[in-house]
């Protein structure tokens, strides 16, 4: 079982992450503090997974927020057509992802 994917028994907010569910840890750089999780099924598109992370921001997407594997330094928007578990599979397999803002965060 890859380190993402949800244990019967996992909650999130209370509630009981479904088993199978995959678990994408994010920590938003701008923020600071303890990172924050989003979930969604096998099946679902990353950019669902995208939509689910600005929501839990409480804000609209812009161009120049960077929103990376924190693993590889990708850049996860780019692979919103695949399927989570794909994406997991081969592109970001520990689903921890880091957001920075397109006016914060530390600049290369």
């Amino acid at each position: 079982m890859a380190a993402a994917d949800a244990r019967e028994g996992d909650t999130k907010g209370g509630k009981p992450t479904p088993a199978g569910h995959l678990v994408v840890t994010v920590y938003d750089e701008d923020a600071g503090g303890p990172p924050f999780t989003v979930e969604g099924g096998p099946g679902e598109k990353v950019s669902k997974m995208v939509a689910a992370v600005y929501a839990e921001l409480k804000r609209e997407p812009k161009p120049d927020d960077r929103l990376t594997c924190l693993a590889t330094g990708e850049d996860v928007r780019q692979y919103g057509d695949l399927h989570l578990r794909d994406y997991a599979s081969g592109k970001c397999r520990d689903l921890v992802w880091t957001f920075v803002r397109d006016t914060g965060g530390a600049r290369a």
